[in-house]
């Protein structure tokens, strides 16, 4: 590969992003397409070819090729779930003392016992919060490939986030943690989009077609 032009290269490197299936019968026809209409003298891919080329990758890759509007829609708010579970973690991170300090105001009689719950909250939320973000990104690849138990896991995790915001509000973390808790809740409100998306009737023959499919290449 090294004695390749850097253009092939380079696209030969976005082109192993996708199914090794694929590739072996349409990797050589692809590179011969994008090559011919490159732009003179062009030495690397551009980023916009780039991008459709890694989407068209990550499509395939979550079996979202023969999936219908309405769960590609879901696929996508739960990967957007992913980063917003990302971004309440950075928050999390990076209000970590403002959040000791507003603690400390809204209950001064008890600064020590509320400053050590803080902190372990925080530790533990490092710990939970990237484990979420791995779920986002599993229940979103098997509801791209028409799994039923990835359906009803967005549907439990849903659920499951919806019950443990309501208890962060009742105990007033609104009060201490501001903005986590807006991001948690932009994160909530993409999770449930998705179920509502994955919960239309044209959705449903989706998750009835998939494992029948599955079922029929096993058999071949």
């Amino acid at each position: 590969m090294n004695s390749m032009p850097p253009l092939e290269r380079g696209y030969r490197r976005l082109v192993a992003c996708y199914p090794r299936s694929f590739r072996k019968e349409n990797e050589e026809e692809i590179i011969a397409v994008l090559l011919a209409t490159a732009f003179p003298g062009q030495q690397r891919p551009g980023i916009a070819e780039s991008f459709d080329l890694l989407r068209g990758a990550a499509r395939m890759r979550m079996g979202l090729t023969r999936a219908p509007h309405s769960v590609v829609t879901a696929v996508r708010l739960m990967c957007l779930g992913a980063v917003g579970q990302s971004l309440t973690l950075i928050t999390v991170l990076v209000t970590w003392g403002s959040m000791r300090s507003a603690a400390a105001h809204h209950y001064p009689q008890y600064t020590a016992q509320v400053s050590r719950i803080v902190n372990d909250d925080v530790r533990g939320d490092a710990a939970l919060l990237p484990v979420l973000v791995v779920i986002w990104l599993l229940v979103a690849w098997g509801n791209g490939r028409g799994n039923q138990w990835a359906r009803v896991a967005a549907i439990a995790f849903a659920v499951l986030y919806t019950l443990v915001l309501c208890a962060e509000l009742s105990q007033g973390v609104a009060t201490v943690a501001p903005a986590a808790l807006i991001m948690s809740g932009v994160t909530w409100a993409l999770g449930v989009a998705a179920v509502v998306f994955i919960l239309q009737p044209r959705s449903w023959p989706y998750y009835a077609i998939q494992p029948a499919i599955s079922r029929q290449g096993a058999a071949l």
